[in-house]
């Protein structure tokens, strides 16, 4: 397949998803996954700055997830081409949260919307059954500008504030728990948004290639 204007490299559309999928979607999650590694582990004082970094690559897996949602339910341009674009902001984000919980009762909808078959369907229920996705606004709208201010807010269980400073000049802040169950769940988080993502995309590569086989 010869190469598709716009990507990067001069990769062919379908090696670029592949490279994309494996590299690009998979980040946040082995970047995460290393953080809960050695968050528990780590001396107390490096707990807030990790939790931190965790947050930041729950924001990009959100994201990503956000990305691929895009790109594959609207096709009025090359997937690809979209991948290789901007990520989604967070009025992005809002309008995909609004689109799963209005297809919360039948996830194979989600599917129909992606023009996806049944192969990703588990991970279409996953995802229509996860209850945080409108929450998630909130620390995307504090990552959005750049990296956040990171403080820790005193108290029997102490917390993550992160601040910001949006495009209007408006403060925008996120407070996160450092209780050790919010922090797994951070990291959780990032994982399943990286392993939806792989999934749906992975469905589309799958069908694209069966049908250049043909």
């Amino acid at each position: 397949m010869s190469s598709a204007a716009g990507l990067p490299g001069g990769l062919s559309e379908l090696a670029f998803l592949h490279a994309y999928a494996a590299t690009a979607l998979r980040k946040p999650q082995v970047v995460a996954d290393n953080v809960l590694t050695g968050i528990f582990l780590a001396d107390a004082g490096y707990r807030a700055p990790l939790a931190a970094l965790l947050a930041q690559e729950a924001v990009e897996a959100a994201r990503r997830l956000n990305a691929v949602w895009d790109a594959l339910s609207d096709r009025t341009r090359p997937v690809a081409q979209r991948l290789a674009g901007p990520l989604p902001g967070v009025a992005a984000w809002e309008r995909f949260a609004a689109a799963v919980e209005a297809h919360a009762e039948r996830p194979a909808a989600l599917l129909e919307a992606m023009a996806l078959d049944a192969s990703a369907l588990q991970s279409a229920e996953e995802l229509a059954a996860f209850s945080g996705l409108a929450r998630f606004a909130v620390p995307l709208r504090v990552f959005a500008p750049g990296p956040p201010v990171v403080t820790v807010v005193a108290g029997p269980v102490p917390s993550l504030l992160l601040s910001n400073v949006g495009a209007d000049g408006a403060a925008v802040e996120a407070r996160l728990s450092l209780a050790d169950e919010q922090v797994i769940a951070l990291g959780d988080a990032a994982g399943d948004f990286v392993t939806w993502a792989g999934d749906f995309l992975g469905a589309f590569i799958d069908a694209r290639e069966a049908a250049a086989s043909r």
